[in-house]
């Protein structure tokens, strides 16, 4: 994984927050994932910065005189803009639940980081002098493409953290530290609510490698979890893999993965959103029509009657996308032109007219292939 130098220094997005907090303190840092992102040469829209030596009351103070806006119940985060900006803080888990956390000043940046669930999230950057603090190996990890947990007793305080794996492997092509791993396998993600669970899938819905948080979530026996289905010996289960490993060279859609899922295995699509409470966008996408091996030119051609073919999660490979092209029906739905007189007079109602209507269509359509081929 190629990792570059950083420097904040005439950093437009930086420097003015610097500008603002200098006469306050010399130790604010960018942290979490916007270092590792930084690192990797990725786009960054929104910055995390926490603060250090400066009394809560003046904090907020300063926060306000910013205009930035305050969330959480205690030690505020505030959102300014693509900005957030807190206190540095250390977290320990009292209740059960997602907000189950006693929360207090940290003025130790060791401290601070430990809280991090993975190390490539743990690495702080100070936006002043630009020091770079790695207290828990997290630019060597990334380099290895590793993802490692950072402190066993606060990784295991939050559940969430097993599907936030799930989308850092996918996302970013990584293996899982076999402690981390094993730390994993005793976690249970039950207590967390749908909607936290279902926020964690939409980001693995839109990685890049597809196969890889999938096979993750079979090694943590969380298919069944959160899926409510066990598709480990299914005879399928192969060319599935391969078909979700090579489709996303083609297909960036997030809807991908479930239309790829739910029709390999046969799964009845209604009754699978309805358990697992997922967008409903995302049930029209896995109902697109489907076709697992070959697929002849007059189905594509019925294909394209509802949407431009670059638009079908089915277009998977190469072959299907040049075939489309040819018939000229990847970027453009077609319309087919019936001749309705032909209906007109013969009495024809309900689902007779329907069976004619869809005849003369079939007769365009065959008609169109042939001025293409």
């Amino acid at each position: 994984m190629q990792v570059s130098k950083i420097s904040l220094k005439n950093n437009p997005s930086i420097e003015f927050i610097a500008k603002f907090l200098a006469p306050h303190t010399k130790r604010a840092y960018l942290v979490g994932g916007c270092v590792r992102d930084l690192l990797l040469g990725l786009e960054i829209t929104d910055f995390d910065i926490e603060v250090y030596d400066i009394n809560p009351h003046k904090f907020d103070s300063l926060m306000q005189e910013f205009n930035a806006n305050g969330f959480g119940k205690s030690f505020f985060v505030y959102k300014f803009k693509n900005y957030d900006l807190s206190l540095a803080r250390s977290e320990n888990k009292i209740a059960k639940g997602h907000k189950g956390f006693e929360v207090s000043i940290c003025n130790d940046e060791k401290l601070a980081a430990k809280r991090r669930d993975f190390s490539i999230n743990s690495m702080m950057i100070n936006i002043f002098n630009d020091e770079f603090l790695d207290l828990y190996g997290g630019l060597e990890d990334l380099k290895a493409r590793t993802l490692r947990h950072v402190d066993d007793l606060s990784f295991i305080e939050d559940p969430l953290r097993v599907l936030r794996a799930l989308h850092f492997v996918a996302r970013f092509d990584l293996k899982i530290a076999q402690n981390s791993l094993n730390l994993m396998k005793t976690m249970d993600i039950n207590e967390l609510s749908k909607d936290r669970i279902n926020a964690e899938l939409y980001k693995f819905f839109k990685a890049r490698n597809l196969r890889l948080g999938f096979e993750f979530l079979q090694t943590l026996n969380l298919e069944k979890t959160i899926f409510f289905t066990d598709t480990k010996a299914h005879e399928k289960i192969q060319s599935f893999k391969t078909v979700l490993e090579n489709s996303r060279k083609f297909i960036k859609n997030e809807g991908l993965f479930l239309y790829l899922y739910l029709n390999f295995f046969e799964l009845d699509k209604d009754a699978f959103f309805k358990k697992t409470r997922l967008k409903k966008s995302l049930l029209s996408s896995a109902k697109q029509p489907f076709f697992e091996d070959k697929i002849n030119d007059l189905d594509l051609a019925k294909i394209a009657l509802k949407m431009p073919l670059s638009q079908w999660l089915g277009l998977w490979d190469e072959k299907r996308i040049n075939r489309a092209k040819k018939l000229g029906i990847y970027k453009k739905a077609l319309r087919a032109k019936i001749d309705t007189s032909l209906v007109e007079g013969q009495g024809l109602q309900g689902r007779a007219l329907g069976e004619k209507i869809e005849e003369l269509r079939i007769q365009w359509l065959k008609a169109y292939l042939r001025k293409q081929n």
